[in-house]
């Protein structure tokens, strides 16, 4: 009885209105993520105790490390086909950071979680969010039954056992390291005849999506030269290499310019 007239005394219920998912800007960046990611999973506003769970089997324990994550969102989770987590995307601003507090960013590397962080003005560009997002934008695309989850993460562990050399160089160092790279302007100019371009478009694609990232490029440009795919490669015409060879040339003075100084004069640092 006394439940029943506790809820008559709540009063009426407040009225409510549909609320738009994103704002314009939102909206904008959404599908620019589409178009980059055409077969993974994009999910917005997702909340952290969704992404992560506490280590610590003790319940106390748990259940005060997920008081920490109350509150707390991602603007964007990333999954593939399996609806494995491939990334989270977090869109700042200038007066995003708070010293008060701990920041998500430390949540998730703790977590072991790969974050991308763009400045929300202004957005990336769609070139921006194709190059960083390159390695996942070949994925396989989205299974119709999602449900069969334990056949399709057995087919996606299959195909991912012999990854392409985009994927493999990124997962092998996935951390960005924030360093200025070269622009698509700058590449043609390092290749002014095309050669390269238009005798292995593939390869020129491949530079283009590492060029903002120097130490990934590097390592790709010096995969060109390798033998190791068990049959023996027929190599590059002469122009082709020097145009490589300059490419690889400017890319290594981005990432010497990018090393840290130290305040030891030269001639002391043998003595």
């Amino acid at each position: 009885m006394l439940s029943r007239f506790l809820k008559k005394t709540k009063g009426p219920l407040p009225n409510f209105e549909e609320k738009r998912i994103f704002l314009n800007d939102e909206e904008i960046f959404f599908g620019r993520l589409r178009r980059a990611l055409p077969n993974c999973y994009i999910f917005p506003k997702i909340e952290l105790c969704s992404l992560m769970e506490p280590a610590n089997p003790h319940p106390k324990q748990r259940q005060e490390a997920l008081e920490q994550l109350r509150g707390r969102t991602i603007d964007y989770a990333i999954c593939d086909a399996s609806l494995n987590l491939l990334c989270v995307i977090e869109l700042t601003t200038p007066d995003s950071a708070n010293d008060d507090e701990v920041p998500n960013i430390e949540y998730l590397k703790n977590a072991a979680i790969k974050c991308i962080r763009w400045n929300k003005h202004p957005l990336p560009s769609a070139e921006q969010i194709l190059r960083t997002l390159a390695p996942f934008s070949s994925l396989e695309s989205p299974k119709p039954d999602i449900a069969a989850h334990t056949v399709i993460r057995n087919s996606y562990v299959e195909k991912t056992a012999n990854l392409d050399t985009a994927q493999a160089i990124f997962r092998a160092d996935p951390m960005p390291s924030n360093i200025l790279g070269l622009s698509i302007a700058t590449l043609e100019k390092l290749a002014p005849q095309g050669h390269l371009k238009a005798g292995y478009p593939h390869v020129w694609q491949r530079i283009c999506l590492f060029s903002n990232e120097p130490k990934h490029l590097k390592k790709y440009l010096e995969s060109l030269f390798l033998q190791d795919r068990g049959v023996e490669r027929a190599g590059f015409p002469q122009e082709v290499i020097k145009e490589i060879t300059n490419i690889q040339s400017e890319n290594e003075r981005f990432l010497q310019l990018s090393a840290p100084n130290t305040t030891w004069e030269h001639g002391f640092h043998n003595r």
